[in-house]
């Protein structure tokens, strides 16, 4: 059985790595009471090279990205530029193309140099472009980031940079 799940991990592995592409992200940002704000905070996600446009949402506060094609998305560079702007994130989601994928929880796919790994996650079929909501102490608050904290562990490979995700 742990020869089947190892054969089926990085079948995995290699059939995501084909069409794989973050194409847009949602942060929610906690502490945007002004348009000052909002446009410190754009102007800080905005410089990031990876970035095409920015579109903030003062009412709802909080951001969309649009990442540049075929570029190497970084969601750790995003949550620290709305850090350096002085705020917190709340949520951050990413649009992530995908071509008819399984998944289920504890499943895992490659990306550029990083591991992404699905927590509570129902086994199903993915295709087009799935919204992949970021688990961890970067990515939400700190009561968020407890009720997921037992399961953030075990990475698929060990000594990669893994991130937890859901949809």
């Amino acid at each position: 059985m742990k020869k089947l799940c190892t054969l089926f991990a990085v079948c995995l592995f290699f059939t995501l790595s084909k069409a794989q592409q973050f194409t847009s992200a949602e942060v929610g940002i906690n502490g945007l009471t002004c348009s000052m704000c909002t446009r410190t905070t754009e102007l800080s996600i905005r410089k990031l090279d990876f970035v095409d446009s920015v579109i903030m949402d003062l009412t709802n506060t909080n951001g969309i990205i649009i990442f540049k094609k075929g570029a190497v998305v970084s969601v750790e560079k995003i949550a620290k530029a709305v850090k350096d702007a002085g705020f917190s994130v709340r949520y951050l989601k990413a649009g992530f193309d995908l071509d008819k994928q399984n998944i289920s929880s504890g499943s895992c796919f490659m990306y550029k140099g990083g591991q992404y790994k699905f927590l509570s996650q129902d086994s199903t079929s993915l295709s087009g472009t799935a919204t992949l909501i970021f688990v961890g102490k970067n990515y939400m608050p700190p009561k968020e980031f407890k009720k997921w904290s037992g399961k953030v562990k075990d990475a698929c490979t060990a000594g990669k940079q893994t991130y937890y995700v859901t949809i």
